[in-house]
């Protein structure tokens, strides 16, 4: 009777390890002060994991991604003994909640909560930065070099020198059409017309 006992409650927790070595859940709650960051899931009514490292995309010293959960998120606990508490959590379940970004097969989309989203079609080979709320996009390098043309509208400000290999207009004309006129130019003098400037731009 004993023996049998004894492997009824082995078959039991062989059971029981089995069924959460995958299960579903939900984050509970995030704790990002802790090294590494942890998370609760609740994988069940009521039910909530002890405090779980969660997945990044990389995490080496070459190269290192921080994209933290949130509160609600739907995931996934892998467990490779079956003992929830000593799981990891791979992210992410979309849910109507939650709902995927696109449904386009052609397109990659990051959207965060506050209207910022990057998206771009491989089909038609458009990237897109939109910046929420009245944000700004700032890059910090020692050379930029952009291969293409550039349409700008807004307003601009510059701190230090602009140089460029080609002509400068406005709406109204060149920078070489405003340097001829200049080169060119005579007025009336109360001796006659004035000579050309003597020095050229």
């Amino acid at each position: 009777m004993k023996r049998a006992m004894g492997i009824e409650y082995i078959l039991r927790d062989l059971q029981r390890r089995l069924s959460n070595m995958i299960r579903r859940g939900c984050i509970h709650s995030v704790d990002f002060k802790k090294t590494p960051p942890r998370v609760r899931v609740e994988y069940s009514k009521g039910a909530v994991t002890a405090w779980l490292p969660f997945v990044s995309n990389r995490a080496s010293s070459e190269c290192s991604t921080w994209d933290p959960l949130s509160v609600g998120e739907r995931v996934v606990i892998f467990s490779e003994s079956g003992d929830l508490n000593c799981g990891m959590v791979i992210s992410a379940l979309n849910c109507s909640d939650n709902p995927a970004p696109s449904s386009d097969p052609y397109v990659h989309v990051t959207r965060y909560s506050d209207g910022t989203q990057i998206d771009y079609n491989r089909k038609s080979h458009k990237l897109n930065v939109s910046i929420g709320s009245g944000g700004d996009i700032e890059i910090n390098a020692k050379t930029m070099i952009i291969n293409a043309n550039i349409e700008h509208h807004g307003n601009q400000k510059t701190d230090g020198n602009i140089k460029a290999s080609g002509d400068v207009s406005d709406k109204i004309r060149s920078m070489s059409d405003d340097r001829d006129i200049f080169n060119e130019h005579q007025h009336k003098t109360v001796h006659g017309i004035s000579d050309k400037p003597n020095k050229e731009q």
